[in-house]
C-alpha cells in the first residue's frame, strides 16, 4: 500500500492525500507539480485539433492555408487580436483550479459509522483523525483548545527521601564523585565538633558535662541533691513548741521548723534590695558547688495537724544564692509544691526567708509561721 510521509512530523498517511492526518501540514506539492501545463503550438505547427486539409501538402509552403493564403504575412498585433500567438511565441492557457465536487453526490461518500464529515468540505474522516484529509481542516478544534494539561502529582520531600529509587540514585551519584567531594560533609562534621571541643576546653568546661546537661535540658531530668548540712540561722530563731531544723529534711511528715512571725520582728534581708522577711532563716549547704534548679516545698504545718489553720503560712519565699535574690511565690496549700529556681551557676549554699504569709484563723493565729520539708533538685551529675 502506497503511502505518503510527512516531512513535517514523519507520520504516515494515505497515498494522495493533501494534508497530514496528524500535523494539518500541506502534503499536495509534489500533486500540483505532477499536472501537465497546457501549451499552444508554436506557429506552423498544426495542433491535434486540425483537419488534415490545414495540414501543408504537396505544392503547399508550411503556413499556407488551403486557399493560398499564408498566416506569416498577417501582422503580429492581427494575430493577438485574433487570440492566437505572434510568430515565434508560444501561448501558455492559464491554469484551472477545480472545485471539489458537493459532498454527498453519492452514498459512498456519506460518512460510515465511527466516521465524522469535515465541515469544510464534506469528506468523511475517522474520528480519531484531528485534521481533514482532504483540506486539513481542524476536525476537533473545541476540545483541544480546551483540553487541559495532564496534572503530575508530585510527591512530598519526605516521600522522595525515603523513595528507594531516589535513595539509590543519590548513592550512584555520590559514588561516581570524586573522593574530596565524597567525604567532605564527613570532613566538616568531624572539623566542626572538634573545634566544639577545643572551645569547651579553653573556657574551663568538660565537654562530656555539657553534652549531658544539654540532653538532660532538652529532657526536662532532675534528681534531688544531698544536703551536706541544714542550719537555722540565728541559731535561736526556731520557735518554741518542738520546733526543729533537723524536721525539714526528715521523714515522715509528722515535725516542722517554724520562726516567731510579728510585724515587730520582721526586718530587711541583706542581699535582697532591702525586702523584710522573718528574722529566722534556713542555709542550706551542699558538698560540690551544683546549678539548683527547682525547690520543693511543703508550707506550714502537715495536713494532720489541727494547728495548720491557726498559723501563719509562708506565701512569699526569698532564696538568696551568690548575692542573687529570688523572689517565689506559695500557694495556701497542705501538698508539696515544686517551685522553679534556677541559681544560674554552681552555688555551694542557699539562704532561704519567709517574705510573707497568709494570716492564720481570726482571733486564734499563733505568732509562728511553719515550714514542713524542704529539697532541692538539680541536673543528673
Amino acid at each position: 500500500m502506497n503511502e505518503d510521509v510527512c516531512t513535517a512530523c514523519g507520520e504516515r498517511n494515505p497515498a494522495g492525500s493533501a494534508f497530514c492526518l496528524y500535523c494539518g501540514v500541506y502534503l499536495g506539492w509534489d500533486q500540483a507539480a505532477d499536472q501537465p501545463t497546457v501549451r499552444q503550438p508554436a506557429v506552423g505547427q498544426p495542433t491535434a485539433g486540425q483537419s488534415a486539409a490545414a495540414q501543408p501538402g504537396p505544392g503547399r509552403s508550411p503556413g499556407q492555408s488551403a486557399s493560398g493564403q499564408f498566416a506569416v504575412g498577417q501582422p503580429a498585433g492581427a494575430q493577438a487580436a485574433a487570440g492566437q500567438p505572434a510568430v515565434g511565441q508560444t501561448a501558455i492557457l492559464p491554469e484551472t483550479h477545480v472545485q471539489p465536487p458537493p459532498p454527498y453526490e453519492d452514498d459512498s461518500a456519506r460518512p460510515k459509522p465511527g466516521e465524522m464529515a469535515c465541515p469544510q468540505c464534506g469528506i468523511p474522516n475517522a474520528q480519531t483523525l484531528r485534521f481533514c484529509r482532504k483540506c486539513g481542516k481542524a476536525l476537533h478544534p473545541s476540545s483541544s483548545a480546551n483540553q487541559a494539561p495532564p496534572t503530575v502529582a508530585k510527591n512530598g520531600w519526605w516521600q522522595r527521601f525515603w523513595d528507594p529509587k531516589d535513595r539509590r540514585a543519590r548513592r550512584d551519584y555520590r559514588r561516581s564523585l570524586p573522593p574530596l567531594y565524597r567525604w567532605r560533609r564527613v570532613i566538616i562534621t568531624i572539623g566542626a565538633i572538634a573545634a566544639a571541643w577545643v572551645l569547651l576546653s579553653v573556657v574551663g568546661t568538660n565537654p562530656v558535662t555539657w553534652a549531658k546537661d544539654r540532653v538532660n535540658d532538652v529532657r526536662g531530668t532532675l534528681v534531688p541533691v544531698d544536703l551536706a548540712t541544714v542550719a537555722a540561722a540565728p541559731p535561736e530563731s526556731i520557735a518554741e513548741g518542738g520546733y526543729s531544723i533537723e524536721a525539714l529534711t526528715s521523714a515522715p511528715l509528722d515535725d516542722a521548723w517554724a520562726t516567731p512571725w510579728a510585724t515587730n520582728v520582721v526586718v530587711p534581708l541583706e542581699g535582697c534590695s532591702g525586702k523584710a522577711a522573718a528574722q529566722g532563716t534556713i542555709r542550706l549547704s551542699f558538698p560540690s558547688p551544683i546549678r539548683v534548679r527547682r525547690l520543693d516545698v511543703l508550707a506550714g504545718l502537715p495536713a494532720t495537724d489541727a494547728r495548720r489553720p491557726l498559723q501563719f503560712r509562708p506565701s512569699v519565699l526569698l532564696v538568696l544564692s551568690e548575692g542573687r535574690c529570688q523572689e517565689l511565690a506559695l500557694k495556701d496549700s497542705a501538698d508539696v509544691q515544686k517551685l522553679v529556681l534556677d541559681t544560674g551557676v554552681p552555688v555551694k549554699d542557699l539562704t532561704i526567708a519567709i517574705g510573707a504569709t497568709y494570716p492564720g484563723r481570726a482571733g486564734a493565729a499563733q505568732p509562728v509561721a511553719a515550714i514542713t520539708s524542704l529539697a532541692v533538685q538539680s541536673r543528673p551529675r
